[in-house]
């Protein structure tokens, strides 16, 4: 399941190609997801800010989709707002952590979205290196909404 919708996030979002982005572990409640330093470097040598930025909001977004998917819930799911603090530059390659910041009950949500209705959620992530120090944090708002039929 993960290298399918690995593939397809390649395909439909170029960017994580680009990013080398590679999801590593998702269970029923965090995403995590690797990447290399090399090509989301800056002109300091350390991680881009943008980057950073780019893969903590699909981590999330792909924690969302993953749980929808697995639940049956034909949606679209797109980011409402997000924030993000800088703690201190990282030089290494970057580990992202994503998890809901609270327990949602998906068969409810499941409901709305079949009536046509739209759901907000929400995560929290995290860019760590490989002894957990956290780097950087980002609270972030995502919309569940009806996919439209064509």
């Amino acid at each position: 399941m993960l290298k399918t919708f690995q593939q397809q996030l390649y395909k439909d979002i170029p960017l994580t190609r680009d990013m080398s982005m590679k999801i590593v572990d998702f269970n029923n409640d965090q995403l995590i997801v690797q990447a290399p330093l090399t090509p989301n470097i800056n002109d300091k040598g350390s991680v881009f800010g943008g980057s950073s930025s780019a893969l903590m909001i699909i981590s999330a977004w792909s924690l969302i989709k993953l749980t929808c998917n697995r639940n049956a819930i034909e949606a679209d799911i797109v980011i409402h707002k997000n924030e993000t603090h800088w703690n201190k530059a990282m030089h290494q390659d970057l580990t992202i952590v994503a998890v809901f910041n609270e327990v949602y009950d998906f068969s409810y949500i499941k409901e709305k979205i079949n009536k046509g209705k739209h759901h907000r959620i929400g995560c929290e992530i995290k860019l760590v290196n490989a002894e957990n120090v956290v780097f950087s944090t980002m609270k972030a708002k995502y919309v569940i909404i009806p996919q439209k039929k064509v």
